[in-house]
């Protein structure tokens, strides 16, 4: 073999390994890469429940109340609990908790597009959550970014004891308990 088909043959080999380690290893597009951070937020279920089949009867939950604006208040709807501090709005409003589907962590607060003066508290449990799969340490709360329709991570406090999760809200959407 003369010099310039070896050096050729030798090039070539080369530039296949290097083609081959950056498919494997280093291409940030990798379908088989396990990226947690790129993965999609989840809402959890809850346990006992069979979500998507016919056999499952979601149940829609409500409640509402007026909530004074001098003296705030508390609502409660099932695992969830908003405290309102006086002063958090300018008037006497009505504040509202769905929980369109028992079988998630999922709630839509309102007043719709309702922002505060001073942020509101929502405490929500995960005591009856289908932790199968899920580490605890990544529970926490988002809300639906409705221009995107991306979860958007909140900061939170995890209290593992009470199996609770609290968050400041400075505005109304629809929240829920999410994890990768």
């Amino acid at each position: 073999m003369t010099r310039t088909n070896s050096l050729k043959l030798n090039t070539a080999t080369f530039a296949l390994v290097i083609f081959a380690l950056l498919a494997v290893v280093g291409c940030s597009n990798n379908p088989i890469a396990n990226d947690p951070q790129t993965a999609e937020p989840q809402v959890l279920s809850r346990v006992g429940r069979t979500v998507g089949t016919a056999s499952a009867s979601p149940i829609n939950l409500y409640t509402e109340q007026v909530i004074s604006a001098s003296e705030g208040g508390t609502l409660t709807l099932l695992d969830v609990v908003l405290d309102i501090p006086a002063g958090a709005v300018p008037q006497d409003t009505v504040f509202s908790i769905m929980i369109p589907d028992d079988e998630i962590f999922y709630n839509e607060f309102g007043t719709d597009g309702l922002k505060f003066d001073k942020p509101v508290t929502v405490t929500m449990s995960y005591r009856n959550a289908d932790l199968s799969g899920i580490k605890e340490s990544t529970i926490r709360i988002g809300y639906l970014n409705e221009s995107t329709g991306v979860w958007q991570d909140m900061v939170c406090t995890l209290d593992r004891v009470n199996k609770t999760v609290t968050a400041q809200l400075y505005h109304f959407s629809a929240y829920g308990l999410i994890s990768d």
